[in-house]
């Protein structure tokens, strides 16, 4: 699965980005691999199922459509 930094704009693949695990022990990216500075702390990625929470990393995939707890979900599975 590809991943895109919203920093720098970098798109590359899982593999590439360095990972942690936040609160809930989920794994998520806390760093850019091409060290343009976004990064990630644990605290940060247990937050981003909040709604209008921004994200540093997101996986590149379509967003459904449907009721809020729709969103809150997929928010909930996002990159970080």
């Amino acid at each position: 699965m590809q991943i895109k930094c919203n920093k720098c704009g970098y798109i590359g693949e899982r593999s590439e980005f360095p990972t942690g695990y936040d609160f809930f022990q989920i794994p998520f990216v806390n760093g850019c691999p091409k060290n343009c500075g976004n990064l990630q702390s644990p605290g940060d990625a247990s937050l981003r199922m909040m709604p209008s929470q921004e994200h540093p990393f997101t996986y590149l995939r379509s967003k459904p459509n449907g009721p809020p707890i729709v969103d809150v979900l997929h928010d909930a599975n996002e990159a970080s």
